[in-house]
């Protein structure tokens, strides 16, 4: 996939896309599930993967999580299968109502 397809612009008509800007920030959110990609560090290979995944919030149950070597494969695997949900940002909230692990509202 080539990077242009990465970094659409959030909006109703494009889907709301995560990106390599947003996605350390930003969650793609319907009704109580939440979707996104994390980093993952293996202290045995030292390296970090990005794990894409998608989680119900009031029961915190996984229902999807697919763990990748690159950014760009976690990213095109969520905005494809969850990006016409809405883009949530992030980085202006704080404390434990930020987290599950991210989208408390």
């Amino acid at each position: 996939m080539s990077q242009s397809n990465l970094n659409y612009a959030a909006s109703p008509s494009n889907g709301w896309k995560l990106t390599e800007d947003n996605y350390f920030h930003s969650i793609l959110q319907f009704r109580e599930r939440q979707a996104g990609v994390s980093e993952v560090y293996d202290p045995e290979l030292d390296r970090y993967t990005y794990n894409a995944y998608c989680i119900e919030t009031k029961l915190l149950a996984e229902l999807y999580s697919c763990e990748f070597e690159f950014l760009g494969d976690a990213l095109a695997v969520i905005n494809e299968e969850f990006g016409q949900w809405e883009l949530i940002d992030l980085s202006a909230k704080s404390g434990c109502g930020s987290c599950v692990a991210k989208g408390g509202r």
